[in-house]
């Protein structure tokens, strides 16, 4: 009976001893796994739950909302306004699509239109926000603001040789005295292996005073490697003051740039 008794608690704690080293092949690698940034926890180095540290995507907490230097309405005839705001992006991080509203008002404060769209913002810039072919009505507009609503994607770490990339301009010239207004300018991708898309840019006049006086933009698809091509800003009638400065600002979606 002894000995009956021994050799089944040999048995079983050879049993016991397969199940604890099955158990073990089991789980061990699932709770030694390295940690993520796709994970849904909040491990290694990150600052939240898949954010900051080394994860490419920001922390809400760790990201400031684009400053705004100023906000302008153009008009372009009696009925409709171009809405333009320049901003400041003092994150190190960029956004695909930054949600905005405009708003236009007339002389007395009271709401005119409204106008709706999504940015991309780069890193650490200045940039503009340009929205045009608003429907005024007969109203006079005489004022304009901006909010921006929440991102619907987390604000991103850009790869640093992304960043460097730059569209440059030249060949600019402004013809701003006769009955339409014109702006020239020839954009150029130095990079001689990268091609460059969704090309957004804005054109600015300013006065004597440093005042915005007219905007405008335009959208150009893509820039292969050492390609330039021309652009034009045109506005459909006279600007009324004297143009004594401008600025060109291009945008590339750094988010579709692949090096």
């Amino acid at each position: 009976m002894f000995w009956a008794m021994r050799r089944q608690l040999v048995i079983l704690g050879i049993i016991l001893v397969a199940l604890g080293v099955g158990v073990f092949a089991y789980v061990h690698p699932r709770v030694t796994v390295a940690p993520t940034c796709f994970d849904l926890e909040m491990n290694g180095d990150e600052d939240g739950v898949d954010c900051g540290g080394s994860c490419v995507n920001f922390c809400t907490a760790q990201i400031s909302e684009p400053t705004i230097l100023w906000t302008r309405p153009f008009a372009v005839t009696d009925s409709v306004h171009t809405a333009m705001a320049m901003i400041e992006n003092r994150n190190s991080a960029g956004q695909i699509a930054l949600p905005y509203e405009f708003r236009l008002y007339d002389a007395k404060g009271i709401f005119v239109a409204r106008a709706q769209g999504t940015a991309i913002i780069p890193p650490s810039g200045r940039y503009a926000i340009v929205e045009t072919g608003i429907q005024t009505g007969k109203a006079t507009v005489v004022s304009a603001a901006i909010e921006f609503g929440k991102p619907t994607s987390p604000w991103k770490r850009i790869d640093p040789e992304i960043e460097k990339l730059r569209v440059s301009t030249s060949a600019i010239s402004l013809e701003a005295d006769g009955s339409i207004p014109r702006l020239f300018a020839t954009l150029s991708n130095n990079s001689p292996t990268v091609t460059l898309r969704n090309i957004s840019t804005a054109a600015v006049l300013y006065d004597i005073n440093g005042n915005a006086v007219a905007g405008s933009k335009t959208f150009t698809s893509s820039l292969t490697p050492l390609a330039s091509r021309d652009i034009v800003f045109t506005w459909p009638r006279p600007i009324g003051v004297p143009v004594v400065r401008y600025e060109i600002i291009p945008v590339v979606d750094i988010f579709s740039t692949k090096l």
